[in-house]
Protein backbone atom coordinates (compact mmCIF):
# COMPACT_ATOMS: atom_id res chain seq x y z
CA UNK A 1 0.00 0.00 0.00
CA UNK A 2 0.94 3.36 -0.56
CA UNK A 3 1.62 5.82 1.92
CA UNK A 4 -1.83 7.54 1.64
CA UNK A 5 0.13 10.87 3.37
CA UNK A 6 2.05 11.46 0.98
CA UNK A 7 5.78 10.68 0.23
CA UNK A 8 7.46 13.98 -1.37
CA UNK A 9 8.50 15.46 2.18
CA UNK A 10 10.27 11.95 2.94
CA UNK A 11 12.06 11.73 -0.22
CA UNK A 12 13.42 15.59 0.37
CA UNK A 13 14.46 14.24 3.54
CA UNK A 14 15.98 11.06 2.25
CA UNK A 15 17.40 13.09 -0.38
CA UNK A 16 19.16 15.56 1.61
CA UNK A 17 20.20 12.43 4.46
CA UNK A 18 21.88 11.05 0.81
CA UNK A 19 23.79 13.97 0.01
CA UNK A 20 24.96 14.91 3.61
CA UNK A 21 26.84 11.36 3.87
CA UNK A 22 28.19 11.71 0.19
CA UNK A 23 29.36 14.91 1.70
CA UNK A 24 30.80 13.26 4.91
CA UNK A 25 32.46 10.00 2.79
CA UNK A 26 33.96 12.54 -0.21
CA UNK A 27 35.42 14.80 3.22
CA UNK A 28 36.45 11.20 4.82
CA UNK A 29 38.17 10.04 1.61
CA UNK A 30 39.63 13.68 1.01
CA UNK A 31 41.29 13.24 4.45
CA UNK A 32 42.75 9.64 3.95
CA UNK A 33 44.21 10.78 0.13
CA UNK A 34 46.28 13.38 2.36
CA UNK A 35 47.39 10.77 4.42
CA UNK A 36 48.52 8.02 1.97
CA UNK A 37 49.96 11.10 -0.36
CA UNK A 38 51.94 12.81 2.19
CA UNK A 39 52.77 9.74 3.96
CA UNK A 40 54.12 7.99 0.15
CA UNK A 41 55.52 11.78 -0.45
CA UNK A 42 57.72 11.48 2.23
CA UNK A 43 59.03 8.33 1.37
CA UNK A 44 59.24 8.82 -2.09
CA UNK A 45 61.16 12.14 -0.61
CA UNK A 46 63.71 10.23 1.60
CA UNK A 47 64.24 7.40 -0.98
CA UNK A 48 64.76 10.38 -4.22
CA UNK A 49 67.25 12.02 -1.43
CA UNK A 50 69.26 9.50 -0.96
CA UNK A 51 69.88 8.30 -4.00
CA UNK A 52 70.79 11.95 -5.19
CA UNK A 53 73.00 12.25 -2.08
CA UNK A 54 74.99 8.72 -2.84
CA UNK A 55 75.35 9.75 -6.64
CA UNK A 56 76.72 13.23 -5.55
CA UNK A 57 78.90 11.55 -3.11
CA UNK A 58 80.19 9.00 -5.97
CA UNK A 59 81.36 11.74 -7.78
CA UNK A 60 83.34 13.48 -5.62
CA UNK A 61 85.00 10.48 -4.57
CA UNK A 62 86.11 9.31 -8.37
CA UNK A 63 87.02 13.13 -8.70
CA UNK A 64 89.51 12.65 -5.47
CA UNK A 65 90.50 9.87 -6.59
CA UNK A 66 91.49 11.46 -10.17
CA UNK A 67 93.24 14.51 -8.74
CA UNK A 68 94.72 13.63 -4.92
CA UNK A 69 95.51 9.57 -5.31
CA UNK A 70 95.98 9.02 -8.86
CA UNK A 71 98.83 11.00 -9.14
CA UNK A 72 100.61 10.43 -5.57
CA UNK A 73 100.07 6.63 -5.36
CA UNK A 74 102.79 5.52 -7.76
CA UNK A 75 105.64 7.48 -5.57
CA UNK A 76 103.43 6.16 -2.69
CA UNK A 77 103.80 2.15 -3.86
CA UNK A 78 107.94 2.76 -4.39
CA UNK A 79 107.70 3.72 -0.78
CA UNK A 80 108.07 7.35 -0.77
CA UNK A 81 107.23 8.19 2.62
CA UNK A 82 106.22 12.06 1.51
CA UNK A 83 103.96 11.09 -0.87
CA UNK A 84 101.72 9.65 2.44
CA UNK A 85 102.29 12.87 3.88
CA UNK A 86 101.11 14.70 0.82
CA UNK A 87 97.76 12.32 1.09
CA UNK A 88 97.29 12.58 4.40
CA UNK A 89 97.09 16.31 4.29
CA UNK A 90 95.23 16.08 1.38
CA UNK A 91 92.60 13.71 3.01
CA UNK A 92 92.60 16.34 6.53
CA UNK A 93 91.60 18.59 4.14
CA UNK A 94 88.96 16.66 2.61
CA UNK A 95 87.86 16.06 6.14
CA UNK A 96 87.16 19.20 7.19
CA UNK A 97 85.59 20.24 3.50
CA UNK A 98 83.36 17.03 2.59
CA UNK A 99 83.09 15.43 6.04
CA UNK A 100 85.43 12.79 4.67
CA UNK A 101 86.31 10.05 7.62
CA UNK A 102 88.41 7.24 5.95
CA UNK A 103 89.92 6.64 3.13
CA UNK A 104 91.48 3.84 1.65
CA UNK A 105 93.24 2.69 -0.88
CA UNK A 106 93.27 -1.59 -1.95
CA UNK A 107 94.42 -3.91 -4.43
CA UNK A 108 92.22 -6.15 -6.15
CA UNK A 109 93.97 -9.07 -3.11
CA UNK A 110 92.71 -7.33 -0.48
CA UNK A 111 95.31 -5.30 0.46
CA UNK A 112 95.24 -2.01 2.00
CA UNK A 113 97.89 0.35 0.53
CA UNK A 114 97.07 3.43 1.68
CA UNK A 115 94.48 4.54 5.14
CA UNK A 116 94.36 7.44 6.66
CA UNK A 117 94.48 5.57 9.64
CA UNK A 118 97.68 4.55 9.30
CA UNK A 119 97.03 0.85 11.71
CA UNK A 120 95.47 -0.19 8.79
CA UNK A 121 98.43 0.26 5.76
CA UNK A 122 99.58 -3.27 4.88
CA UNK A 123 96.47 -5.60 6.47
CA UNK A 124 95.09 -7.78 4.53
CA UNK A 125 90.77 -8.56 4.41
CA UNK A 126 88.79 -10.27 1.84
CA UNK A 127 86.64 -8.08 -0.09
CA UNK A 128 84.19 -8.57 -2.47
CA UNK A 129 83.42 -5.06 -3.22
CA UNK A 130 86.51 -4.04 -3.74
CA UNK A 131 87.16 -7.02 -6.43
CA UNK A 132 83.90 -6.29 -7.84
CA UNK A 133 85.04 -2.17 -8.21
CA UNK A 134 88.40 -3.33 -9.60
CA UNK A 135 87.56 -6.05 -11.86
CA UNK A 136 83.80 -4.64 -13.38
CA UNK A 137 84.97 -0.86 -13.45
CA UNK A 138 82.16 0.36 -11.64
CA UNK A 139 81.64 3.27 -9.13
CA UNK A 140 78.79 2.55 -6.10
CA UNK A 141 77.74 4.26 -3.15
CA UNK A 142 75.57 2.98 -0.23
CA UNK A 143 75.13 4.11 3.37
CA UNK A 144 77.08 1.93 6.18
CA UNK A 145 77.97 1.87 9.58
CA UNK A 146 81.62 0.50 9.52
CA UNK A 147 80.70 -2.59 10.52
CA UNK A 148 82.53 -4.85 7.82
CA UNK A 149 85.62 -7.21 8.92
CA UNK A 150 88.25 -3.97 8.12
CA UNK A 151 86.39 -1.24 9.92
CA UNK A 152 85.77 -3.18 13.27
CA UNK A 153 88.01 -0.35 15.13
CA UNK A 154 87.38 2.45 12.85
CA UNK A 155 83.37 3.15 14.31
CA UNK A 156 82.55 6.62 13.69
CA UNK A 157 79.66 6.93 16.99
CA UNK A 158 75.75 5.48 15.83
CA UNK A 159 75.84 7.60 12.91
CA UNK A 160 75.37 6.16 9.49
CA UNK A 161 77.93 6.58 7.04
CA UNK A 162 78.27 7.15 3.19
CA UNK A 163 80.26 4.51 1.88
CA UNK A 164 81.74 4.59 -1.85
CA UNK A 165 83.94 2.59 -3.45
CA UNK A 166 85.25 3.91 -6.83
CA UNK A 167 87.86 2.07 -9.65
CA UNK A 168 91.61 4.35 -9.83
CA UNK A 169 93.23 3.50 -12.83
CA UNK A 170 97.03 4.19 -12.99
CA UNK A 171 99.31 5.06 -15.47
CA UNK A 172 100.93 2.18 -15.19
CA UNK A 173 97.85 0.43 -16.28
CA UNK A 174 97.31 -1.69 -12.63
CA UNK A 175 93.50 -0.81 -11.28
CA UNK A 176 92.85 -0.50 -7.85
CA UNK A 177 89.82 1.05 -5.63
CA UNK A 178 89.44 3.74 -3.85
CA UNK A 179 87.16 3.52 -0.51
CA UNK A 180 85.82 6.93 1.05
CA UNK A 181 83.20 6.76 3.93
CA UNK A 182 82.03 10.46 4.70
CA UNK A 183 79.30 11.51 6.97
CA UNK A 184 76.15 11.22 5.61
CA UNK A 185 75.24 15.37 5.98
CA UNK A 186 74.85 15.05 2.49
CA UNK A 187 72.13 12.99 2.81
CA UNK A 188 69.95 14.43 5.15
CA UNK A 189 70.68 18.01 3.11
CA UNK A 190 69.05 16.43 0.39
CA UNK A 191 65.91 15.29 2.59
CA UNK A 192 65.68 18.42 4.23
CA UNK A 193 65.69 20.52 0.72
CA UNK A 194 63.17 17.62 -0.85
CA UNK A 195 60.84 17.35 2.29
CA UNK A 196 60.60 21.33 2.02
CA UNK A 197 59.72 21.48 -1.78
CA UNK A 198 57.85 18.14 -2.30
CA UNK A 199 55.83 17.34 0.36
CA UNK A 200 54.09 20.86 0.83
CA UNK A 201 53.53 21.02 -3.51
CA UNK A 202 51.98 17.47 -3.21
CA UNK A 203 49.44 18.53 -0.53
CA UNK A 204 48.42 22.11 -1.62
CA UNK A 205 48.15 20.28 -5.50
CA UNK A 206 45.92 17.88 -3.76
CA UNK A 207 43.91 20.35 -1.58
CA UNK A 208 43.60 22.56 -4.67
CA UNK A 209 41.98 19.40 -6.68
CA UNK A 210 39.55 18.53 -3.56
CA UNK A 211 38.59 22.07 -3.45
CA UNK A 212 38.17 22.54 -7.23
CA UNK A 213 36.24 19.16 -7.28
CA UNK A 214 33.72 20.13 -4.64
CA UNK A 215 31.30 22.12 -5.95
CA UNK A 216 30.84 19.98 -9.47
CA UNK A 217 30.70 16.98 -6.83
CA UNK A 218 28.30 19.21 -5.15
CA UNK A 219 26.27 19.74 -7.54
CA UNK A 220 25.81 15.88 -8.48
CA UNK A 221 24.93 15.02 -5.70
CA UNK A 222 21.72 17.17 -5.54
CA UNK A 223 20.92 16.85 -8.76
CA UNK A 224 20.59 12.86 -8.27
CA UNK A 225 19.43 13.71 -5.08
CA UNK A 226 16.50 15.65 -6.53
CA UNK A 227 16.37 13.01 -9.33
CA UNK A 228 15.68 10.35 -6.77
CA UNK A 229 13.44 12.49 -4.61
CA UNK A 230 11.17 12.99 -8.38
CA UNK A 231 11.50 9.27 -9.01
CA UNK A 232 10.05 8.83 -5.62
CA UNK A 233 7.50 11.49 -6.11
CA UNK A 234 6.54 9.62 -9.37
CA UNK A 235 6.11 6.10 -8.23
CA UNK A 236 3.96 7.51 -5.03
CA UNK A 237 1.38 8.91 -7.67
CA UNK A 238 1.79 5.91 -9.45
CA UNK A 239 1.16 3.70 -6.11
CA UNK A 240 -1.63 6.02 -5.30
CA UNK A 241 -3.45 5.59 -8.75
CA UNK A 242 -3.03 1.94 -8.21
CA UNK A 243 -4.02 2.18 -4.99
CA UNK A 244 -7.22 4.43 -5.89
CA UNK A 245 -7.73 1.68 -9.29
CA UNK A 246 -7.82 -0.99 -6.64
CA UNK A 247 -10.68 0.75 -4.74
CA UNK A 248 -12.95 0.98 -7.38
CA UNK A 249 -12.36 -2.40 -8.64
CA UNK A 250 -13.35 -3.43 -5.74
CA UNK A 251 -15.96 -1.10 -4.55
CA UNK A 252 -17.38 -2.16 -8.46
CA UNK A 253 -16.92 -5.84 -7.55
CA UNK A 254 -19.39 -5.64 -4.32
CA UNK A 255 -21.68 -3.54 -5.46
CA UNK A 256 -22.05 -5.31 -8.52
CA UNK A 257 -21.35 -8.52 -9.45
CA UNK A 258 -21.55 -9.81 -5.41
CA UNK A 259 -24.50 -8.03 -4.81
CA UNK A 260 -26.33 -9.92 -7.79
CA UNK A 261 -24.77 -13.22 -6.95
CA UNK A 262 -25.88 -12.78 -3.29
CA UNK A 263 -29.41 -11.54 -4.65
CA UNK A 264 -29.37 -15.04 -7.18
CA UNK A 265 -28.43 -17.25 -3.93
CA UNK A 266 -31.42 -15.67 -1.68
CA UNK A 267 -33.81 -16.17 -4.90
CA UNK A 268 -33.11 -19.68 -5.26
CA UNK A 269 -33.70 -20.35 -1.54
CA UNK A 270 -37.13 -18.80 -2.32
CA UNK A 271 -37.47 -20.90 -5.27
CA UNK A 272 -36.54 -24.16 -3.34
CA UNK A 273 -38.91 -23.32 -0.08
CA UNK A 274 -41.69 -22.46 -2.72
CA UNK A 275 -41.76 -25.30 -4.50
CA UNK A 276 -44.48 -28.24 -4.21
CA UNK A 277 -44.06 -31.21 -1.68
CA UNK A 278 -43.56 -33.93 -4.00
CA UNK A 279 -41.06 -32.75 -6.46
CA UNK A 280 -38.16 -34.88 -7.88
CA UNK A 281 -35.41 -35.29 -5.66
CA UNK A 282 -33.23 -34.61 -8.92
CA UNK A 283 -34.53 -30.73 -8.93
CA UNK A 284 -34.48 -30.15 -5.36
CA UNK A 285 -30.25 -31.70 -5.10
CA UNK A 286 -30.12 -29.17 -8.09
CA UNK A 287 -30.91 -26.08 -6.46
CA UNK A 288 -28.71 -27.16 -3.40
CA UNK A 289 -26.18 -27.47 -5.81
CA UNK A 290 -26.38 -24.59 -7.49
CA UNK A 291 -26.64 -22.59 -4.38
CA UNK A 292 -24.00 -23.47 -3.09
CA UNK A 293 -21.86 -22.73 -5.99
CA UNK A 294 -23.13 -19.03 -5.94
CA UNK A 295 -22.35 -19.10 -2.14
CA UNK A 296 -18.47 -20.37 -3.36
CA UNK A 297 -18.29 -17.50 -5.71
CA UNK A 298 -19.80 -14.91 -3.50
CA UNK A 299 -16.95 -16.21 -0.66
CA UNK A 300 -14.30 -16.20 -3.17
CA UNK A 301 -14.99 -12.83 -5.08
CA UNK A 302 -15.20 -11.47 -1.09
CA UNK A 303 -11.58 -12.77 -0.53
CA UNK A 304 -10.63 -11.29 -4.05
CA UNK A 305 -11.72 -7.72 -3.11
CA UNK A 306 -9.88 -8.35 0.16
CA UNK A 307 -6.88 -9.11 -1.63
CA UNK A 308 -6.87 -6.44 -4.68
CA UNK A 309 -8.22 -3.55 -1.97
CA UNK A 310 -6.92 -5.07 1.81
CA UNK A 311 -9.01 -3.20 4.97
CA UNK A 312 -7.68 -0.27 6.68
CA UNK A 313 -4.71 -1.54 8.26
CA UNK A 314 -4.13 1.38 10.59
CA UNK A 315 -5.05 1.85 14.13
CA UNK A 316 -7.08 -1.95 14.98
CA UNK A 317 -7.33 -2.38 11.48
CA UNK A 318 -4.21 -4.92 11.25
CA UNK A 319 -5.68 -7.50 13.38
CA UNK A 320 -9.01 -7.59 11.83
CA UNK A 321 -7.00 -7.99 8.17
CA UNK A 322 -4.93 -10.63 10.18
CA UNK A 323 -8.87 -12.78 11.02
CA UNK A 324 -9.92 -12.32 7.66
CA UNK A 325 -7.17 -13.64 5.94
CA UNK A 326 -7.58 -16.89 8.77
CA UNK A 327 -11.06 -17.00 7.66
CA UNK A 328 -10.07 -18.24 4.36
CA UNK A 329 -8.03 -20.94 5.86
CA UNK A 330 -11.19 -22.09 7.94
CA UNK A 331 -13.21 -21.96 5.08
CA UNK A 332 -10.61 -24.56 3.18
CA UNK A 333 -11.16 -26.46 6.70
CA UNK A 334 -8.22 -25.85 8.11
CA UNK A 335 -7.80 -25.64 12.16
CA UNK A 336 -6.55 -21.54 12.85
CA UNK A 337 -4.88 -19.94 15.54
CA UNK A 338 -4.04 -16.68 15.36
CA UNK A 339 -2.27 -14.29 17.56
CA UNK A 340 -2.05 -10.45 16.99
CA UNK A 341 -0.18 -8.33 19.77
CA UNK A 342 1.72 -5.23 18.47
CA UNK A 343 3.14 -2.99 21.20
CA UNK A 344 4.20 -0.03 18.86
CA UNK A 345 2.56 2.13 15.99
CA UNK A 346 3.51 0.68 12.84
CA UNK A 347 3.12 2.88 9.29
CA UNK A 348 1.15 2.38 6.72
CA UNK A 349 3.87 0.96 4.66
CA UNK A 350 5.16 -1.52 7.26
CA UNK A 351 1.83 -2.48 8.37
CA UNK A 352 0.91 -3.29 4.40
CA UNK A 353 3.75 -5.20 4.15
CA UNK A 354 3.12 -7.48 7.22
CA UNK A 355 0.01 -8.22 5.55
CA UNK A 356 1.13 -8.98 2.30
CA UNK A 357 4.16 -11.09 4.21
CA UNK A 358 0.94 -13.23 6.06
CA UNK A 359 -1.15 -13.08 2.67
CA UNK A 360 1.24 -14.59 0.76
CA UNK A 361 2.41 -17.72 3.67
CA UNK A 362 -1.39 -18.15 3.82
CA UNK A 363 -1.59 -18.26 -0.09
CA UNK A 364 1.02 -20.78 0.35
CA UNK A 365 -0.10 -22.82 2.85
CA UNK A 366 -4.03 -23.29 1.10
CA UNK A 367 -1.78 -24.36 -2.46
CA UNK A 368 1.15 -26.20 -1.33
CA UNK A 369 0.85 -27.46 2.71
CA UNK A 370 -2.02 -30.00 2.39
CA UNK A 371 -2.09 -28.96 6.05
CA UNK A 372 -4.94 -29.73 8.96
CA UNK A 373 -3.70 -26.84 11.34
CA UNK A 374 -2.01 -23.61 10.66
CA UNK A 375 -0.64 -20.89 12.88
CA UNK A 376 -0.13 -16.77 12.30
CA UNK A 377 0.93 -14.64 15.31
CA UNK A 378 1.94 -11.65 14.81
CA UNK A 379 3.96 -9.70 17.80
CA UNK A 380 6.75 -7.64 18.36
CA UNK A 381 7.31 -3.81 19.77
CA UNK A 382 10.56 -1.87 20.88
CA UNK A 383 13.02 -2.57 18.25
CA UNK A 384 11.49 -5.20 16.15
CA UNK A 385 8.53 -7.20 15.20
CA UNK A 386 8.05 -10.80 14.33
CA UNK A 387 5.15 -12.28 11.82
CA UNK A 388 5.42 -15.73 11.83
CA UNK A 389 2.69 -18.65 9.84
CA UNK A 390 3.30 -22.07 10.70
CA UNK A 391 1.59 -25.30 9.49
CA UNK A 392 1.68 -29.16 10.00
CA UNK A 393 1.40 -30.11 6.54
CA UNK A 394 4.33 -31.63 4.20
CA UNK A 395 7.28 -29.02 4.88
CA UNK A 396 9.11 -26.62 3.08
CA UNK A 397 10.50 -28.29 0.42
CA UNK A 398 13.16 -25.07 -0.80
CA UNK A 399 10.25 -23.31 -0.81
CA UNK A 400 12.41 -19.81 -1.57
CA UNK A 401 13.75 -21.58 -4.36
CA UNK A 402 11.06 -23.00 -6.60
CA UNK A 403 9.36 -20.65 -9.23
CA UNK A 404 6.18 -21.27 -7.74
CA UNK A 405 7.07 -19.00 -4.63
CA UNK A 406 7.97 -15.83 -6.23
CA UNK A 407 6.07 -13.73 -4.29
CA UNK A 408 7.50 -15.41 -0.76
CA UNK A 409 10.84 -14.45 -2.55
CA UNK A 410 9.45 -10.95 -3.99
CA UNK A 411 8.78 -10.51 0.24
CA UNK A 412 11.88 -11.88 1.25
CA UNK A 413 14.34 -9.25 -0.63
CA UNK A 414 11.91 -6.38 0.58
CA UNK A 415 12.30 -7.43 3.92
CA UNK A 416 16.11 -8.16 3.68
CA UNK A 417 16.25 -4.21 1.79
CA UNK A 418 14.61 -2.65 5.27
CA UNK A 419 16.93 -4.53 7.44
CA UNK A 420 14.88 -7.47 8.27
CA UNK A 421 15.01 -11.28 7.41
CA UNK A 422 13.02 -13.93 6.49
CA UNK A 423 14.02 -17.36 7.25
CA UNK A 424 11.62 -20.95 5.84
CA UNK A 425 12.39 -23.97 7.77
CA UNK A 426 10.86 -26.85 8.32
CA UNK A 427 8.48 -27.78 11.74
CA UNK A 428 9.99 -30.43 14.78
CA UNK A 429 6.84 -31.63 14.22
CA UNK A 430 6.16 -31.44 10.26
CA UNK A 431 5.21 -28.83 8.18
CA UNK A 432 6.61 -25.44 7.35
CA UNK A 433 7.51 -22.42 9.48
CA UNK A 434 7.98 -19.00 7.83
CA UNK A 435 9.38 -16.38 9.97
CA UNK A 436 10.16 -12.80 9.07
CA UNK A 437 11.73 -10.44 11.78
CA UNK A 438 11.13 -6.67 10.80
CA UNK A 439 12.77 -3.26 12.08
CA UNK A 440 10.59 -1.23 13.78
CA UNK A 441 11.99 2.57 13.90
CA UNK A 442 10.31 4.36 16.41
Amino acid sequence: MADRTGGGSTAETGGSRTVRRALVAMVLIGVGAFAVVGAGTVVAADSIAEKTALAEAARSAQLMGNVIFKPAMPALLRGDVSARTRLDEAVRARQHEAGVVRVKVWNRQGDVLYSNEHHAIGMSFPNDDVRRTIDERASWADLSDLSDEENVTERHGSRRLVEVYVPLDLDSGERLALEVYSTDARVATARTELMHTLVPFSIVALLLLLVAQLPVSVHLLRRVSKADAERSRLLSKALTASERERRAIARDLHDGVVQDLAGAGYALSAVRGALPPGTDATADGMLDKVGEVLRGAVGSLRTMMVDIYPPDLTEDGLPQAVELLAERLRREGLGVTTTVEVRASLGPDLAALVYRCTRECVTNVLKHAEARHAWIEVTGGGERLLVRVADDGKGPGGALGKAGHLGLQLIRDTVTELGGGMTVTERPDGGTEVRTVLPLRT
